[in-house]
């Protein structure tokens, strides 16, 4: 249980980077992915686009989870109650795996359907299915691992997360060739290959992760003990909303699509997610890594009593995202005439994939100190201004989107630009919560504890 509190920026630094790293690796299976199948074609880039956007949804539902089990797990950490923080680990893995059963059933039946709502081109719409129905055949270790992530997070130990995605990624950098293309005389799985490799991959690693979590920090998984509902309940309360607003985020992409990507063509599809996929996938985890640093500080130093630390984790990690931001910013701008032409050699598919990079690189700064001021309120436990600041800053997205691209005839430039307006409105949202101050307050009275 003996965990550091310390919220200087060496803390802050020594917490981040190997979270940093653990999100980058994490976000190396969707780049993997966006490259091993260029050689399927474009529409192939635009199956995995889109169904980055189903997966996303998948997350939030996973995080219900992971948000209900991340603060009280830090709070009892900081607070040295080894009890209370093996009763939520065991819960949280329950809940996990309840989950991904329900996702697998209804991910399976309703994916044609979901694919057919995106109103993609006739050679995606197979692609997009196959990928996803093999995702769902096999989603629990996607359910699990970043549950185990998370919890090592909110302990304040970092690095094993990092070396556990790392051996994940490597793991899938070599399955996904082989299963999508085949070898020797065997032609391989085509796009189901590359789903396949990702369940692999990760499954391999949960069970490695939850054998870690015994042999280090000792946490009895199972005692026998039924989950109770009141444990069950609180989670939920404490995950939902922040679950919520990632399902509205999702949600708010299958409505561009079907609004606005797709009536622009499978070019602007394939580029966004090749923008999507190869680029944000590269800067968020870097923005998401620092902000987890600075939540587990945060949960940790308020489970301890010690609100004057837990702002001075927040200043420091604000600086830390705002210089990371700026750096990506310019990573973006400069970089993408570079970097974009290895995913793709259709000029089409390019052109808009370099579109993409360069309007989004102005929006980098904001999305740093968006995601570092949300994961402040996350890991103090306050989620309910995440719901509400994220749903008004996304589903505005659409018809700001759908009037600069059409009615004004900016097309993709204009949905773009939608997308950093509406960036500018949440990273201020943000900023004015944590700056009233109300996190720092204790959380309700722990419902599940044991008795």
């Amino acid at each position: 249980m003996d965990a550091p509190l310390d919220p200087g920026l060496r803390a802050v630094l020594r917490l981040a980077w190997p979270t940093v790293l653990s999100f980058v690796l994490n976000n190396g299976f969707r780049i993997n992915d966006q490259y091993w199948v260029g050689g399927l074609g474009g529409d192939a880039h635009a199956a995995i686009a889109s169904s980055t956007v189903l997966l996303i949804l998948n997350f939030a539902v996973i995080f219900i989870a992971v948000g209900g089990s991340s603060p009280l797990v830090a709070r009892a950490t900081g607070a040295r109650d080894v009890g209370e923080r093996d009763d939520v680990i065991r819960h949280a893995l329950g809940l996990g795996v309840g989950i991904g059963v329900l996702l697998s059933v209804i991910g399976w039946f309703a994916t044609p359907l979901a694919a057919r709502a995106f109103d993609v081109a006739d050679g995606v719409e197979p692609l997009m299915v196959g990928y996803l129905r093999t995702i769902y055949l096999c989603i629990l270790p996607l359910v699990l691992a970043p549950i185990v992530d998370n919890l090592f997070f909110a302990m304040g130990h970092t690095r094993v997360p990092m070396l556990l995605q790392g051996g994940a990624v490597l793991l899938n950098l070599g399955l996904n060739p082989l299963l999508i293309y085949g070898a020797g005389e065997w032609s391989g799985l085509g796009i189901e290959g590359a789903a396949l490799a990702t369940c692999a991959s990760r499954g391999l690693t949960s069970i490695l992760g939850l054998v870690l979590l015994v042999r280090l920090h000792r946490i009895q998984l199972w005692t026998g003990a039924r989950l109770r509902l009141t444990r069950l309940v609180q989670m939920v309360h404490l995950g939902l909303p922040v679950a919520l607003s990632i399902a509205i985020y999702a949600g708010v992409y299958v409505a561009l699509f079907a609004l606005v990507i797709g009536p622009l063509g499978r070019d602007v599809s394939a580029g966004f997610g090749i923008g999507f996929n190869a680029f944000e996938s590269v800067s968020y985890p870097f923005f998401l890594g620092i902000a987890i640093a600075g939540s587990s500080l945060v949960g940790r130093n308020l489970g301890a009593g010690r609100a004057d630390e837990a702002w001075r984790a927040v200043r420091n990690v604000r600086g830390l995202g705002r210089v990371v931001g700026v750096l990506f910013a310019l990573g973006f701008w400069f970089g993408g005439p570079h970097i974009a032409p290895l995913f793709t050699e259709e000029p089409g598919v390019l052109a808009e994939a370099l579109r993409y990079v360069a309007i989004l690189a102005w929006s980098q700064l904001l999305v740093a100190e968006e995601t570092v001021n949300e994961k402040v309120l996350y890991g103090a436990g306050h989620p309910r201004a995440i719901f509400w600041i994220s749903l008004c800053g996304n589903v505005a997205r659409v018809p700001l989107a759908w009037w600069l691209a059409f009615s004004l005839g900016h097309g993709a430039a204009g949905l773009w630009w939608a997308i950093n307006i509406t960036t500018l409105g949440k990273a201020a949202g943000f900023y004015i919560e944590v700056q009233r101050g109300r996190w720092t307050r204790a959380l309700p009275e722990r419902s599940g504890a044991a008795a």
